[in-house]
């Protein structure tokens, strides 16, 4: 299969409450933060939905990201966005066995609002929730998905990605380590409204 690298070009999703489905999960690495003086360093990754009703010039589904410490501790941000995808808090059991895998094709409901940042206005994720029972399961993705892992490094994948997503693994401090094939990524599977997403 050939992977094709996404366009610089990006349209601002709007604001409001909209279905989407996980396309994409990046393995960032670790990354270095400073903050009020402070150098810490944390593996991180980004995760990607294709948004379900919003379209770019070309007519192509919009797509959203949002960058997480790869943790899942109790105060972390990627679990409180988990559970309340999912509708309820993980047992020990499902933290213990979490693969982040499960969670491409996965449909949710964004709610997306619109903040001011340095290089202007922006649109960004504020929270995450399952679909409303009775709201249709967004159609299969348009854009390709794939997990993209420092661990296991697939260059096809890697030549997809964009630049400014190239450049932000390379700051890793993995980035240097040699390079692995990849593990293949799941196919979407079909999910009910009562279903637990993952």
């Amino acid at each position: 299969m050939e992977w094709k690298a996404t366009e610089s070009t990006w349209k601002q999703p709007e604001a409001g409450n909209w279905p989407a489905t996980c396309i994409r999960i990046i393995d960032l690495g670790t990354q270095k933060r400073e903050y009020q003086g402070e150098t810490s360093y944390r593996r991180q990754s980004l995760i990607i939905w294709e948004i379900d009703g919003q379209t770019d010039d070309k007519g192509q589904p919009i797509t959203i990201s949002k960058a997480y410490t790869a943790s899942l501790g109790d105060k972390a941000n990627l679990r409180k966005d988990l559970e309340s995808w999912r509708g309820r808090p993980f047992t020990s059991s499902e933290l213990a066995g979490f693969d982040v895998k499960n969670l491409l094709g996965k449909a949710c409901l964004l709610n997306l609002i619109k903040t001011q940042g340095q290089k202007g206005e922006k649109t960004v994720i504020s929270t995450i929730s399952a679909l409303p029972k009775g709201m249709p399961i967004p159609p299969v993705p348009v854009n390709s998905q794939y997990i993209y892992s420092l661990d296991n490094h697939d260059q096809n994948i890697w030549d997809a990605l964009s630049d400014g997503l190239k450049g932000w693994i390379n700051r890793s401090r993995e980035r240097s380590q040699p390079e692995q094939p990849m593990n293949s990524t799941p196919s979407r599977s079909t999910t009910t409204d009562d279903d637990i997403p993952f």
